[in-house]
């Protein structure tokens, strides 16, 4: 009887502590910098941290060494508000010098990186 209550107290700490980390790790914070496309900038990638073909994005800029900024689109809400300007309708979207690439989508991504 007495393990039973420990065990039962164990765990309602657990999922209280479990909770409070969730709740504060998918809050929607505002951003400390500006992640913008600019005269330095023109490339930024709007996506989240769980999205697979938003890593094969990062790792296809990265090996035509581009510099770009990211948004993770769930984490930051100028990232979200730029997202849903831009169109949204999934991740990974990258906005290219002004042109606006929806989904993983490497011709495309490698034609931009070949042509700016």
């Amino acid at each position: 009887m007495i393990f039973l209550k420990i065990f039962s107290g164990v765990l309602g700490i657990t999922v209280l502590i479990a909770c409070i980390y969730l709740i504060n790790a998918s809050a929607v914070v505002p951003d400390s910098v500006a992640c913008d496309a600019s005269d330095n900038n023109d490339i930024v990638l709007y996506g989240a941290v769980w999205c697979g073909y938003c890593e094969q994005t990062r790792q296809l800029l990265a090996s035509h060494n581009v510099d770009y900024c990211e948004y993770d689109i769930e984490r930051s809400a100028e990232g979200y508000k730029q997202y849903e300007s831009l169109g949204g309708g999934g991740v990974p979207l990258v906005l290219f010098n002004g042109e606006v690439i929806h989904g993983y989508n490497k011709p495309e991504i490698e034609w931009q990186v070949q042509n700016q």
